[in-house]
Order: structure tokens, then sequence, then C-alpha cells
């Protein structure tokens, strides 16, 4: 069976619930369903993702910042960092480089990334 290391050495399997670490890259549209592309550390590609997906630090609430978090907080600008959340649905390979298929919590989209960026929620206190 395939197994996932997740960035801080915990094995993550299927239906795991995790957070991806990434930082924006772009966004097109505006508000909660704003479209937003981000690059994690440990992927060659990015990902897209709709802005309610994910958490983020609160920005200024300014014509840069114009995605909105699931927490309500702006953020938007590229370098920007945001956590996409979701449950693990398939793995494929092991390691930190394993490669996870993640559904969304919000939008039910599915996304892939590797293990390495991810945190399970099982370290979350």
């Amino acid at each position: 069976m395939a197994t996932g290391i997740d960035r801080n050495g915990v094995t993550v399997a299927v239906n795991a619930h995790v957070s991806v670490t990434a930082k924006v890259v772009s966004v097109s549209g505006s508000g909660s369903l704003a479209s937003v592309i981000a690059q994690a550390p440990y992927d060659a590609g990015t990902i897209t993702v709709i802005a309610h997906d994910c958490g983020a630090v609160q920005q200024p609430n300014d014509a840069t910042h114009v995605a909105v978090s699931v927490d309500g907080k702006s953020y938007g600008v590229a370098g920007n960092d945001l956590t996409a959340r979701g449950v693990v649905t398939g793995i494929s390979g092991s390691g930190q480089n394993a490669v996870l298929t993640v559904k969304l919590n919000v939008s039910g989209n599915s996304i892939t990334t590797a293990a390495g960026n991810v945190t399970s929620v099982a370290e979350v206190s």
C-alpha cells in the first residue's frame, strides 16, 4: 500500500485530513470564488484552487489582495502564503515525493501534490 510522508515526517494515508502549504502565483477574479494559482515547494507544476478552499494570513483589504479565504481574510498577491484544506483520496508512490490526490473541503475539487507539501491534521492542535 502506498503511503506518503508529510513535511513533518508523519505518515499520510488515504482518508487523512491534510493542509497543503503553497504560495500564490496569480489570481484571476475576485472574492471567495477567485481562481488562485499556487506553487508548493515539492511540486514542479502549480495547483489551481478556489480562494475559499484556502486559509490565508490576513493581508490589507485593498485592490491588490482580491481573493477571500475560507476564514474571510483578504489575500492574493504573488508570494502570499496559503493552505488548501482537504482529504487524501489517493496516493501514488512513497515518501515525501509520493503524489497525493486531495479532495478540497469547500469546493470538492481535487488537486494533486507531493506529500512533502502537506501537514496532517492529526499534527495540528
